[in-house]
């Protein structure tokens, strides 16, 4: 249902830019929560909670928010946020992160925040007093024990009705709902143990699940429709239909202690998982649910890279600690081959016939040849290569410490160009439909989309943690 309050004609005009200023000030909500995740007990739920608009509105405002609360059960409880001086900038296509805390367990009916001090350009003093928005749910949303949800805010921009004050805002809220599977990117945050569902044609989030925690990498098989989320602290696979994101079944891992990285084979029968705690790479058969085998491979084992040439199914496994760079046979788990490289070896690709190798600690990336073992070249990055990502015949570096991406062609020898970046970039999934390339800000808590096309930055999606691995499903 929509809400539809009576202001004062000022009032009434210069409310909606709420929206804006939040989405793009320098103190916006989403950005001031989001660098410090809340904790939440077994009896608690996270929310995060999310605003956006419809419609076209054009006056500019600055303003205060702030007392943001939901309503669980019959009791009120703030969302912990502070009040934030915000700015008006721009509008159409953006989603904004207002908040996320951890709620009792029960089922969210309403919520309510706070706008005051509202100016117009040019003038110095408020334009109205405090008040209070107070939203229905369309429907209530249930918090369930360790879980994580979105709760959504839609702000209505539209032409006056006849004989009311110009634009008078419209809300509605509402809960999330499961998308089907299509068009998604999968995010997961370790440190609050949620796995985020954004939507990649309109780079907004739209559903969030809790899951045993920490949690490791994911992976997407979207021939078999599966989505496989690996969890460190419940030592399991967990899987999902990505058709509709109903879960199916947990695959323990009980051989293992920390397992955090995965990948699968090309046909996606089985998943890959290494263990730096036992120096273990597992190989799983997600068709029956067991481990079909195991081997110690080298010491501390961590990123894993799956990749077919020669007839052959190849499982090359990087060790930071060792220095190496190991090549397994896919189908055995037999060691082919030790590749010495650089210091911290990181991400590995496969691509356009060469085996290539992020040097962390040596600000390097190296190519290999797989079949051999030896180095056709080192290319260097930026500060603390940490990912690497294949398009185009290109190479997309990563670089931690660097708050940038390094651009190289694939068989060339050194770097084409630097892609700066407002924070320091992680993992990066690429959506090959829509051309475009996700980057991962553990610090900022947030995703940037790359146009690969023109390789400009054209959105940005808030997150209510810290992303550690993604996927995307077309």
């Amino acid at each position: 249902m929509l809400l539809e309050p009576r202001f004062t004609a000022g009032f009434s005009v210069i409310l909606p830019w709420l929206l804006v200023a939040f989405m793009l000030g320098g103190c916006a909500g989403g950005t001031a929560v989001g660098r410090k995740a809340p904790r939440v007990t077994a009896d608690q739920s996270l929310v995060s909670l999310y605003l956006s608009t419809t419609g076209v509105a054009t006056e500019k405002v600055e303003l205060t928010v702030d007392g943001l609360a939901l309503l669980i059960g019959d009791v009120w409880i703030d969302l912990p946020a502070e009040a934030q001086r915000l700015q008006r900038h721009m509008l159409e296509g953006r989603q904004l992160l207002l908040g996320v805390g951890a709620f009792p367990v029960g089922e969210c009916r309403r919520l309510r925040f706070n706008v005051k001090e509202v100016r117009l350009p040019g003038q110095a003093g408020p334009e109205i007093a405090e008040q209070s928005i107070d939203l229905p749910l369309a429907r209530p949303l249930a918090l369930s024990g360790s879980g994580s949800v979105c709760l959504f805010v839609d702000w209505h921009l539209q032409s006056p009705l006849p004989g009311e004050a110009p634009f008078v805002p419209r809300f509605s809220a509402h809960g999330q709902e499961l998308p089907l599977g299509q068009d998604l990117a999968y995010v997961v945050c370790d440190d609050i143990n949620t796995l985020y569902l954004v939507r990649t044609d309109t780079n907004f989030v739209t559903a969030a699940l809790g899951l045993p925690g920490p949690l490791g990498e994911l992976a997407v098989d979207s021939r078999r429709r599966r989505l496989y989320v690996l969890s460190t602290g419940d030592r399991a696979i967990h899987v999902f239909s990505s058709a509709n994101t109903q879960y199916l079944e947990r695959i323990p891992l009980s051989i293992t202690v920390g397992p955090r990285n995965l990948c699968l084979s090309a046909d996606g029968a089985f998943a890959y998982v290494s263990d730096p705690a036992t120096n273990r790479v597992l190989k799983v058969d997600l068709e029956r649910g067991v481990v079909a085998a195991q081997e110690i491979v080298g010491f501390r084992p961590e990123r894993l890279h799956y990749f077919v040439a020669d007839g052959r199914a190849w499982l090359a496994v990087s060790s930071p600690t060792a220095q190496r760079v190991y090549l397994l046979n896919g189908d055995s788990l037999a060691l082919l081959r030790e590749i010495p490289a650089g210091l911290e070896t990181d991400s590995l690709l496969f691509y356009n016939d060469q085996l290539y190798v992020a040097e962390r600690g040596s600000s390097s990336v190296s190519a290999f040849d797989y079949r051999s073992g030896r180095q056709l070249s080192r290319i260097t990055v930026g500060w603390e290569p940490v990912y690497l990502l294949g398009f185009d015949n290109k190479v997309f570096v990563s670089n931690q410490k660097d708050a940038a991406l390094s651009v190289f062609h694939s068989g060339q020898n050194s770097t084409a160009r630097r892609i700066p970046l407002d924070s320091s970039p992680f993992v990066m999934a690429a959506s090959e439909r829509r051309r475009q390339l996700y980057i991962a800000h553990r610090e900022a808590h947030s995703l940037s989309v790359l146009d690969l096309s023109s390789e400009r930055l054209i959105s940005e999606i808030m997150l209510g943690g810290s992303p550690y691995f993604m996927a995307i499903l077309e």
